[in-house]
């Protein structure tokens, strides 16, 4: 049982109860039928990406008879302990799980990051997971916690010691956490269960990992209705298989997934599909989760590509996915093109001796032969880089930047850089860093299980890489995270408008700001209408048209204002 802190009233009680279920060998299992997970990742505020590992195990748990919500602590309002406690007491969970994705944004130039460091600038996460985990004790200490998710996996025992519990899970933890859940709060039986770590007397033990598979016919039917504003502007992520065989120096996939590959089957693939396509009729973007879709070669992807264009799936969504520059052939881009596919190309660097020193699979001609057939065969591309990687001099970056310019941006091609490579527990880049004898190339801080933002960046600090690209780039190409109050305001409407709390959504909207308003008009409106609340539907369009002219910006704002007369006219 985890350790809490006891309200005074109670606390010879709990404390007996604590040191019984850590003592005794014959603990009776609790009944924590009411699993509460909480997605914990604040990105989704800039980035809305949905909790699919959670739903994943929600659906899981929920075959087996456990009632399980998800939810986010974040929204609606801004202050996190506010939201949670309604969260607590709207669901009285038994047990709650956190979810932890990303510890940071892994990116070191972020202009309104929280976390600064000499010649870096960041988002770090993990801060207010501690916060979630000191309110959840304060309101309910004596509710287990159990951390997992992705993030977890990777520095699994820092973070539990960082945040102060004693169980996660790392890898996947659908049957992991059905079996903690069964055994609670026996610590024998819990100290057994595979993917488990936890604390002991001399720190933490993690114990191994038990082999995954796909289970078939299993197929996610029904996804978290919290989330539908995510899966609507960002895409519905689908899962095709698991693992990941590159040894990049700076990626953590094949720590999270494993080194070796399980496949889905088809069938279950299209199936979900075929679902999806039938019940989420809003829903027009999928993103294959795959950590590269065409490995280890092309003839899965290339089938699996092929089942879609015989679906007739290709007239429904529109794909994307994460690729290599290797292997990709012309017939392969020819299927993609004709499917309708959105390539995120990961590239790293056009230098050479900068991808061999990082330990690619591919090499500068690979880049250029499939950002040439992307381009002769109208693919929309993204390809992303990371300046500053081992390796890195003004003279390789200088070399990028004049092979960018053979495929500038266009209507179909765009690129997106970070700077410095974030060095994660377990990774070749934080092998190679710990052999070195000087820290003349890194920014941040080293701390336990490399929590902290901690970066390899070379030739110069991250800042001056970026103020340096700036100069010389003749196209902006930098991606930064805005934590937006507008966009709060917005993801606050939808946030409450899934989970049909629809006078509070209302609410939310008519305090909001004119931009945030018409930002969220359109999907605000569907919701009311597709639910029968006829009256707030007009109620918003009539406020917002108001709003609009007494801004006496009529003519910016003349398409939106077409577009509320016309939902108008309709009811």
């Amino acid at each position: 049982m985890v350790e809490h802190n006891a309200q005074p009233a109670a606390e010879d009680k709990k404390r007996c109860l604590s040191n019984a279920s850590q003592s005794s060998p014959i603990s009776m299992p609790r009944n924590l039928k009411n699993v509460l997970l909480l997605y914990t990742d604040k990105y989704y505020l800039a980035k809305q990406i949905y909790p699919f590992g959670l739903d994943l195990i929600a659906n899981h748990l929920r075959q087996h008879g456990f009632n399980v919500i998800i939810d986010y602590p974040f929204l609606p309002l801004p202050d996190l302990e506010t939201n949670l406690n309604e969260i607590i007491k709207r669901w009285k969970p038994d047990v709650i799980g956190l979810g932890i994705r990303n510890i940071d944004t892994a990116m070191s130039c972020e202009k309104f990051g929280n976390h600064e460091g000499p010649g870096c600038k960041t988002f770090y996460f993990l801060p207010d997971i501690k916060k979630i985990v000191e309110i959840i004790r304060k309101f309910s200490p004596d509710i287990p916690i159990i951390a997992g998710g992705g993030a977890f996996t990777v520095s699994s025992e820092a973070i539990l010691e960082f945040l102060g519990i004693e169980y996660g899970i790392v890898g996947e933890g659908e049957n992991p956490l059905l079996q903690f859940l069964n055994a609670f709060p026996d610590k024998k039986k819990i100290e057994k269960i595979s993917n488990m770590v936890f604390k002991t007397r001399n720190g933490f033990q993690v114990n191994q990992r038990q082999s995954y598979s796909f289970k078939k016919g299993r197929v996610l039917n029904e996804r978290d209705g919290k989330f539908n504003y995510a899966y609507e502007t960002s895409g519905l992520p689908v899962q095709v298989k698991r693992g990941c065989n590159q040894n990049c120096s700076y990626c953590v996939e094949p720590l999270i997934e494993g080194n070796k590959f399980i496949f889905r089957h088809h069938g279950d693939i299209i199936a979900e599909l075929k679902t999806i396509a039938k019940n989420y009729e809003s829903i027009k973007s999928i993103f294959f989760t795959d950590t590269e879709f065409n490995i280890p070669d092309l003839k899965n992807c290339s089938v699996l590509v092929k089942k879609i264009l015989e679906a007739g799936l290709h007239e429904y969504f529109r794909f994307s996915s994460q690729f290599l520059p290797k292997p990709f052939d012309e017939k392969f881009a020819k299927l993609l093109a004709k499917t309708g596919f959105s390539v995120i190309l990961t590239c790293d660097s056009f230098a050479n001796n900068v991808l061999s020193k990082n330990r690619t699979s591919y090499h500068q001609k690979d880049i250029s032969q499939t950002l040439g057939l992307c381009e002769k065969f109208n693919i929309d591309c993204t390809v992303n880089l990371v300046f500053g990687l081992p390796g890195e001099s003004y003279e390789t970056i200088d070399h990028t930047l004049k092979e960018m310019m053979k495929y500038p941006p266009n209507s179909l091609r765009r690129y997106e850089y970070t700077i410095g490579g974030r060095i994660y527990q377990g990774t070749p880049l934080s092998r190679f860093v710990e052999r070195l004898n000087d820290d003349t190339h890194l920014y941040g801080k080293k701390t336990k299980g490399y929590l902290e933002p901690y970066y390899y960046c070379s030739p110069d600090s991250p800042l001056n890489i970026k103020n340096y690209l700036e100069r010389f780039l003749p196209f902006s190409i930098d991606y930064q995270n805005n934590y937006d109050n507008n966009l709060f305001k917005t993801l606050a409407c939808a946030y409450l408008a899934d989970q049909g709390r629809w006078n509070e959504a209302a609410a939310g909207f008519l305090a909001s700001s004119i931009l945030s308003q018409t930002s969220i008009y359109d999907y605000l409106f569907r919701k009311f209408a597709d639910s029968g609340n006829l009256e707030l539907a007009r109620s918003i369009s009539e406020h917002l048209i108001d709003a609009i002219h007494q801004s006496q910006k009529i003519s910016e704002y003349e398409d939106q204002i077409s577009v509320i007369r016309y939902y108008l006219s309709i009811i």
